[in-house]
């Protein structure tokens, strides 16, 4: 702006500078010279000397308009720096770069307010957006709550679990040594007279037999009728038994004595497994008595006796196991069990009758793994929040890891199984090459005579 202001100064002063040397020619030719320019040695004396451009120069008049145009220069810039500059421009251009900083000032406060309006306000909304998703994310729907109070107690229920299938085991080994204090404690005989009482009180159905059972049966609870030989109705069919073998079932049941759940699972396992005990051996069966030396053939038949034991306690892991897996856990979920079976459909006396007072870990993973899955409320349910849907998800994984260790167990007791079925397999071949070999011939080859039944 001030570049433009004195480029037209400038132009002000050269077009003053034309209109005063255009007065001076002026002033010339009319007043002081009344000849006509001729450049010639005719001319007036008066006349020294042409012009350029064949005008009259007069060297008076010339040194007059040199003063003159002098003294117009200097009033004009006088005019120019005092009057037109001093006077009005100046004093005008400091007043409007006053207002003009003025105006800056104040426009570049009132764009810093807007920037700051505008960020205070995005921090705000970002604050209020973060403050949102916190509500909607951390805003726990009940059914991530269904998973998290079902499974509260599910790792003392294993707990219970092992402990019964332990002591499951333990009363299985004790029965067949014929050690502790059991029903085979006296010997084979005691056993079987132990088990033919219990049965005659318990478990005897008069109407068995063609109904011939009335005069042997004096047993009136018909609930429990041929729960020593029936697996669907003493295990299966229901997910809690009132089994705890450790001090804190005297609770549920007399202290020091079995419930009757206790005593329906052992006297099941006793007619599937060892359903005939190995006699007793003397010691005289072993050892001399006159010289204390050991009878090999007296050992080795024992020896042969605790294999078979070892066998049958292999064999009869699984049914331990999973009767363990119904033995009775913590109390503090039934209410929320029960409940939830109760949506699903099940009576509560059922439920009630399922479940029992402490609910098993098998019923708690029959819920968490099967029954919450089959209420409609679960799908419906899936219309929540992603942060609840990413929850129930991983609750989910989680549940499926337990389900899949158990799985990984169970297969675990299955090749154990199969490896102590293929081991029996493998004796008889033994046994039967043993023989062939006391009898072979070059006729009769042993290796033959044993991989021909195989197919070989």
């Amino acid at each position: 702006m001030i570049r433009n202001f004195f480029f037209i100064l400038s132009l002000c002063f050269l077009v003053t500078s034309a209109a005063i040397l255009v007065g001076s020619k002026g002033a010339l030719a009319q007043g002081d010279h009344p000849c006509v320019c001729c450049c010639t040695p005719t001319c007036a004396p008066h006349i020294n000397t042409c012009s350029s451009n064949c005008g009259c120069t007069s060297t008076n008049q010339t040194n007059a308009d040199i003063d003159h145009i002098t003294n117009e220069f200097i009033y004009h810039r006088e005019w120019l720096t005092r009057i037109v500059w001093e006077s009005h421009l100046l004093p005008a251009m400091l007043l409007m770069t006053e207002q003009m900083t003025a105006m800056a000032l104040h426009q570049t406060a009132s764009i810093g307010m807007l920037f700051d309006a505008k960020h205070q306000l995005e921090s705000e909304r970002l604050l209020q957006e973060v403050q949102a998703q916190a509500h909607k994310d951390y805003q726990v729907s009940e059914g991530v709550c269904t998973f998290g109070t079902n499974t509260r107690t599910l790792a003392a229920s294993d707990q219970n679990a092992k402990t019964s299938d332990l002591a499951l085991s333990t009363f299985a080994l004790a029965r067949q040594t014929m050690s502790g204090d059991n029903i085979s404690s006296g010997g084979t005989m005691s056993d079987r007279e132990s088990r033919w009482a219990q049965f005659r009180g318990i478990y005897c159905d008069p109407g068995s037999n063609s109904s011939g059972f009335d005069a042997l049966c004096y047993s009136s609870d018909s609930t429990r009728y041929n729960k020593d030989i029936d697996f669907s109705r003493t295990v299966d069919s229901l997910y809690t038994l009132q089994v705890d073998f450790t001090p804190a079932g005297d609770g549920d049941h007399t202290v020091g004595e079995a419930s009757d759940d206790e005593a329906d699972i052992l006297a099941l396992q006793s007619n599937l497994y060892a359903h005939r005990l190995i006699p007793d051996f003397s010691d005289l069966y072993f050892m001399s008595t006159e010289d204390g030396d050991i009878i090999e053939k007296g050992a080795y038949l024992y020896l042969d006796a605790r294999s078979l034991t070892a066998q049958r306690q292999v064999a009869m892991a699984s049914y331990n196991a999973l009767t363990s897996m119904k033995s009775q856990g913590e109390n503090n979920v039934e209410p929320y069990m029960r409940a939830l079976f109760e949506e699903v459909g099940i009576e509560p006396a059922q439920a009630q009758e399922l479940l029992g007072d402490r609910p098993s870990y098998y019923a708690q993973m029959e819920l968490l793994t099967k029954k919450l899955y089959q209420n409609p409320k679960f799908f419906t349910d899936l219309y929540d929040k992603p942060a609840n849907i990413d929850r129930k998800d991983v609750a989910m994984q989680a549940i499926s890891l337990m389900q899949k260790r158990d799985m990984y167990d169970s297969l675990l007791r299955m090749e154990m199984s199969q490896s102590i079925w293929l081991e029996t397999e493998l004796e008889q071949l033994q046994e039967r090459y043993q023989n062939l070999r006391s009898t072979a011939t070059a006729e009769t080859p042993v290796i033959r005579e044993v991989l021909r039944p195989l197919g070989y």
